[in-house]
């Protein structure tokens, strides 16, 4: 997570969104129990092209996909394969209750793939840990988040014929909040749209940046807790959207 740059804006902040984040670092870098090196004479033979280092203060190696595909991530793929199918088979259904029930299907899968790597990281309890693993997904998605603060930052700016430097406000556990410096929506939607198509190329396949949506106005206040107007389309907003304040809170009483 980024340190926030708390305040209030009243231009637009554009959101960029990693899809399915965790499910798609296992896939894009071969994380698994199967493809991780215990032994380092295991790859005596191997070249460094076929190899995967996570940094870290003790660095964890895998192999790639090319020697051996690892279990997790097929699975992982299957899961996602299945959840897209279930959404178009959602958006050609014409009655509303099996919407609904397409719906939960393809939720459940959703969190089904997402909780694969909660499988990995469950140390105490958990039946099958295995901590190099869910660290090196979560040290991945750390760079990313960086790495994609670095490079709107250094594209969007007056150097490069830009009207404004593009500020990244926050970044989030897998997407990030960027101020282009422009006061129009449309505007603010386009760019957001051309960052996550540009930025996206410079991850692996299958992981993919994507915009999301702008808040207009935008209140930040810290870690998780930020609230302001959401928009998906440039002439009307959709909601009011809060999180992790007052009103969206569920610790508090109902009547103060």
């Amino acid at each position: 997570v980024l340190e926030p740059i708390r305040g209030y804006y009243v231009e637009p902040i554009s959101t960029l969104d990693f899809a399915s984040l965790y499910p798609s670092i296992m896939i894009a870098h071969n994380l698994c129990y199967s493809t991780l090196v215990t032994n380092p004479k295991e790859i005596e033979h191997l070249s460094e092209e076929q190899i995967t280092t996570i940094p870290g203060k003790n660095p964890v190696k895998f192999v790639k996909r090319s020697v051996k595909k690892g279990v997790l991530p097929i699975i992982v793929e299957e899961l996602i394969q299945a959840r897209k199918k279930v959404k178009k088979l959602m958006a050609e259904a014409e009655n509303n209750v099996t919407k609904m029930v397409l719906n939960g299907r393809q939720l459940a899968l959703k969190i089904t793939a997402n909780s694969v790597y909660g499988y990995t990281g469950a140390s105490s309890g958990g039946q099958l840990p295995c901590l190099e693993v869910a660290v090196s997904i979560t040290t991945l998605g750390r760079h990313m988040i960086e790495k994609t603060k670095e490079k709107v930052e250094s594209y969007y700016n007056k150097k490069n014929g830009f009207l404004h430097n593009a500020v990244v406000v926050y970044g989030d556990t897998d997407s990030v909040m960027v101020k282009f410096g422009t006061n129009d929506i449309e505007e603010a939607m386009k760019m957001g749209k051309d960052a996550a198509e540009r930025i996206s190329k410079e991850f692996l396949s299958p992981i993919k940046l994507e915009f999301e949506k702008v808040y207009c106005p935008y209140l930040l206040l810290n870690k998780k807790r930020y609230a302001g107007l959401l928009y998906t389309n440039p002439t009307k907003y959709d909601k009011m959207d809060c999180k992790g304040i007052e009103t969206v809170r569920r610790d508090f009483c109902i009547l103060i």
